[in-house]
């Protein structure tokens, strides 16, 4: 599959290029604001997951396909080694990418997201955009107040709308709700044959410090497929990093891509996921300051 990309020519030496993959329902142009300054190090490519953004529709995607739309991607733009970084459902795209192709992955970075099976909150966001009448809505504030009924929150409201776009004077959507839908049980687990294996590739795991999606029951699969991984806690930050703490982002992303050989900052290790007792005391971790 030909995905769509936003590519982001880079100013500086930095070494391999470096990938942002979108969670569900996001797209490339989420990582404007994270991709522009950390050009200035490398080449960045902002990439639309199949089913999102421009890219291509498919009624299947599994994470195994996924990471080969990536490894096609890379073949395209002629780059043998790349930085991965994923955020959410991006993650484990990039997480199943360094397992099935570490000779190709210069380091991984994954956002807020674990190799794990998580519970479907999902769905019902699926159901909510398929039952708007967009032949109805005049403008996207229109659409907005149609899924009002259907989703509390503003700030879901404004994720899901921002996959809107006017096609022929009606609004119309650019994501593929049926095709996503019936690969929720894969979207929400990870893929059973990647999980067989492990990879030597240097990981970067960023959880959101108000965030649940990293959890200690996560840490020994996480250490089992990466054991050259560290985590480190952006704190003040929610499961949208990018969006909650978007500069310490760009300095966390920029000192992991510009630092030692381990491709981790040394400000940034730390030795397991913090339980919540020790993540009050600070006994077990670092935390990552917000800005």
């Amino acid at each position: 599959m030909k995905l769509s990309c936003r590519d982001y020519p880079g100013g500086g030496d930095a070494g391999a290029p470096l990938v942002l993959l979108h969670g569900l329902f996001g797209s490339a142009a989420q990582w404007h604001h994270i991709a522009a300054p950390l050009s200035a190090r490398a080449r960045v490519l902002a990439v639309d997951l199949r089913n999102h953004g421009l890219s291509p529709h498919a009624d299947a995607m599994d994470y195994s396909e996924m990471a080969e739309d990536l490894r096609e991607l890379l073949d395209a733009q002629g780059i043998a080694r790349a930085r991965i970084a994923g955020h959410s459902m991006g993650g484990k795209v990039a997480m199943a990418f360094a397992l099935l192709h570490p000779r190709r992955t210069e380091a991984l970075a994954v956002l807020d997201m674990a190799p794990a099976t998580y519970h479907d909150h999902f769905s019902a966001l699926v159901c909510a955009a398929l039952r708007l009448d967009l032949a109805a809505a005049r403008s996207r504030e229109d659409a907005g107040r149609q899924l009002e009924r259907f989703v509390p929150s503003a700030r879901l409201r404004a994720m899901l709308l921002q996959n809107l776009a006017w096609r022929d004077g009606h609004l119309a959507w650019r994501i593929h709700w049926l095709g996503i839908g019936g690969s929720m049980p894969q979207l929400l687990g990870f893929a059973p044959g990647v999980l067989r294996s492990s990879s030597a590739v240097e990981a970067l795991f960023v959880r959101g410090g108000t965030s649940n999606y990293v959890l200690p029951r996560h840490e020994n699969t996480i250490r089992r497929l990466f054991p050259r991984s560290r985590i480190v806690e952006l704190a003040q930050a929610g499961h949208w990093l990018h969006a909650d703490q978007p500069a310490a982002l760009v300095q966390l992303l920029a000192e992991w891509m510009e630092g030692p050989a381990t491709g981790v900052p040394p400000a940034c290790l730390v030795s397991s996921i913090p339980g919540p007792a020790q993540a009050a005391s600070g006994s077990m971790f670092e935390p990552r300051a917000g800005a």
